[in-house]
């Protein structure tokens, strides 16, 4: 029986304005205060899906940077960290500093977003009360980031020319965006299933108690590896290829709709879930 449900994000849980999905929120409520573990997995900053996670009114483990870090909200304990090596860091940073350009690190959960310096135009966007701007940061460092951030057009073409698109201890991830591009370094081959086999490792969790829900190319692992899998509908076709269950497409609330067939399929019987369910399901 499911014990423990890891649910994605962008295009699975919110919708395309990054709200949460009603009935889908509901249900996830639901799961959790029958004492299933509802662990949020994304390929978003741990800020982002705490925020999430908040929003829910959920506490406990969430599994953020597209599987390299994993902590419980709740306690704050770290149960999985891979980040960029601190020598490998350094250098990206002093390079960062060398061209001007403003770097982003993510170090982890309780701890600030730090900058080498504050671009004006992308601290309106960025920034966050909480964020700290670090003289010398190469020097300040004292973790290893689990993602190092570069943005604009020059910046992102001479950060790919200097270094590569990998090494072997870390790769870049280009994504464009209305103007601009922004590249995300991170430790190689991260990926949600690592974030997920590690917490289900240390909550002695099979992973045929688990259901996992996502509709990326990031999820395919998640998806392959958990017991039970749903992909949605209008996701990427590797999901689908992997998943025991596809959302309809175009479905307005793909995650209560793969919970609810979940349910039907008897993965989820306890009774006041299903009740929740099926008064979901007739309203």
């Amino acid at each position: 029986m499911i014990r423990l449900v890891s649910c994605d994000l962008d295009g699975t849980l919110l919708d395309s304005r990054a709200h949460i999905r009603p009935r889908s929120g509901d249900v996830l409520r639901a799961l959790g205060a029958q004492g299933i573990i509802v662990a949020l997995a994304t390929g978003r900053s741990w800020r982002t899906a705490y925020r999430v996670q908040k929003r829910l009114g959920l506490s406990g483990p969430i599994i953020a940077h597209n599987g390299a870090y994993g902590f419980f909200s709740d306690t704050g304990r770290e149960w999985h960290r891979r980040g960029i090596p601190l020598s490998r860091a350094q250098e990206f940073v002093r390079w960062a500093d060398r061209q001007r350009v403003m770097i982003r690190c993510y170090l982890g959960f309780r701890q600030p977003v730090v900058y080498n310096r504050f671009d004006l135009a992308h601290q309106l966007v960025w920034m966050k009360p909480e964020d700290r701007l670090v003289p010398h940061l190469a020097e300040q460092l004292a973790v290893e980031p689990l993602e190092i951030f570069v943005s604009g057009l020059r910046e992102v073409d001479a950060l790919v020319h200097d270094f590569g698109l990998s090494g072997s201890d870390y790769e870049l991830t280009i994504f464009p965006h209305p103007g601009y591009r922004e590249v995300n370094i991170c430790a190689p081959g991260v990926d949600k299933k690592e974030g997920l086999e590690s917490l289900c490792q240390l909550l002695q969790i099979s992973p045929n108690d688990v259901l996992a829900l996502g509709d990326g190319l990031n999820d395919v692992e998640m998806l392959r590896w958990a017991g039970v899998s749903v992909a949605i509908g209008d996701g990427a076709r590797a999901a689908h290829q992997v998943a025991d269950y596809i959302t309809p497409p175009g479905h307005p609330d793909p995650v209560h709709d793969g919970i609810f067939w979940a349910w039907a399929k008897g993965f989820l019987p306890t009774l006041d879930v299903a009740q929740a369910f099926l008064g979901q399901a007739s309203s």
